[in-house]
């Protein structure tokens, strides 16, 4: 099937026509996003690029050789400037550096009337800008668990098509008139560039999604005034603390431990609200400093905290000392403050975190009742004994 390459072309600016409308309506709707923003950009000037360079068939050639091209590169940058905010990166200064370089070769005429070269260089820029996207798109891997792998893929194939296109497009003017007066390879540029902005246009779309919700995810587990995990998030990791300890025999023990500001209500009645959230948040950052690996620490209201921390009980009690001494010597705003902690050890018979919090917390009402700013293991109440009777055998 032989394919036109006037069919090919208005396809294409369809195509981008479209896309950029959509993208237009996605941006608004995305709150104005910048990764979305940067995309329509995109879209809109690779739209004007192409039809720059259906003007070489009236017998120009500045516009769709030099300024065509400029545009394209601006496309990239652009595009760039999207994976780069998408990142969490500033856009920076290279991102203009293909149009630049572009504007600045044409002023060779060996390099504005000769072709080959053109489409060489051409390929060159496409290759490093695709090689910059994916290189930014790994260092974003770990928020993207759904749509890293087809973004991915979808970057390497174009990079795999400029790459080719260097030893396949003899970039011979094609005699034949046609919408874009390149080499017989032009088809195929045509082609796997409306593939291309199609792909990549919904993954971006799809990755902008994925991050979102990754990000309300994030937001729910999180306590919105001091930032540290909520009772969900806890309660979701001690679960994945229990699955692993099931699977490796030789997983390292664990605790639950509570904390309770002493007397924080007398703080917020004395010097108002206002600082006892600064309170808050200075404890918050005192105990989630002194968490060891593979531990974790969360607000359950209030003034009160819980945390699973991994190790034996000599180290959780270290922990619980560092965390409260730390405290005794913080004073946040010149307020001076306690805590008072419990904490229970996992064993064979109890090894539930609910279960294990309800110990903690019998030992957190101890350390209370014995005058507060202290630290309280859970020790478990012998069992009286009971006598069964005995009964005669009948003979």
């Amino acid at each position: 099937m032989t394919l036109d390459i006037y069919t090919l072309f208005v396809c294409e600016l369809y195509v981008l026509g479209f896309l950029s409308i959509i993208m237009i309506f996605a941006w608004v709707g995305a709150q104005y996003d910048r990764v979305l923003g940067f995309t329509t950009l995109t879209l809109i000037l690779t739209l004007c690029a192409v039809f720059l360079s259906s003007l070489r068939s009236a017998g120009l050639h500045f516009l769709p050789v030099a300024l065509g091209n400029v545009i394209v590169m601006l496309a990239y940058g652009t595009l760039l400037c999207a994976f780069r905010t998408f990142c969490k990166r500033p856009a920076g200064l290279l991102w203009p550096g293909g149009a630049l370089l572009w504007a600045l070769l044409c002023l060779l005429p060996a390099f504005y009337h000769g072709q080959p070269v053109r489409v060489l260089v051409l390929c060159l820029l496409c290759i490093l800008y695709t090689a910059a996207f994916i290189s930014l798109l790994w260092r974003a891997r770990s928020m993207l668990k759904v749509t890293f792998w087809p973004a991915q893929t979808l970057l390497w194939i174009h990079l795999g098509f400029h790459l080719a296109r260097i030893f396949l497009d003899d970039a011979v003017a094609s005699r034949l008139p046609g919408a874009i007066g390149g080499s017989g390879f032009s088809i195929y540029v045509i082609l796997e560039s409306i593939l291309f902005v199609i792909g990549l246009t919904f993954t971006l779309l799809a990755m902008v999604n994925e991050r979102s919700q990754v990000a309300h995810r994030l937001a729910s587990l999180r306590d919105p005034l001091t930032g540290a995990w909520n009772r969900r998030a806890l309660f979701e990791q001690a679960d994945n603390v229990l699955r692993r300890r099931a699977r490796v025999s030789s997983a390292a023990g664990f605790s639950a431990i509570l904390f309770d500001l002493d007397h924080f209500k007398s703080i917020n009645d004395r010097y108002g609200h206002l600082q006892g959230d600064r309170v808050l948040i200075d404890f918050c950052q005192i105990a989630e400093a002194q968490m060891p690996a593979e531990s974790y620490f969360a607000r359950l209201g209030g003034e009160e905290f819980a945390a699973l921390v991994t190790g034996d009980s000599a180290q959780v009690q270290r922990v619980c000392e560092a965390i409260r001494a730390a405290t005794q010597r913080s004073q946040p705003a010149g307020i001076g403050y306690t805590v008072s902690i419990g904490y229970a050890p996992a064993d064979p018979a109890v090894s539930q975190f609910p279960a294990l919090l309800a110990l903690a917390d019998e030992a957190l009402y101890r350390a209370k009742a014995h005058g507060r700013n202290r630290t309280e293991c859970y020790v478990a109440r012998p069992q009286p004994v009971t006598e069964q009777p005995v009964t005669e055998m009948a003979i």
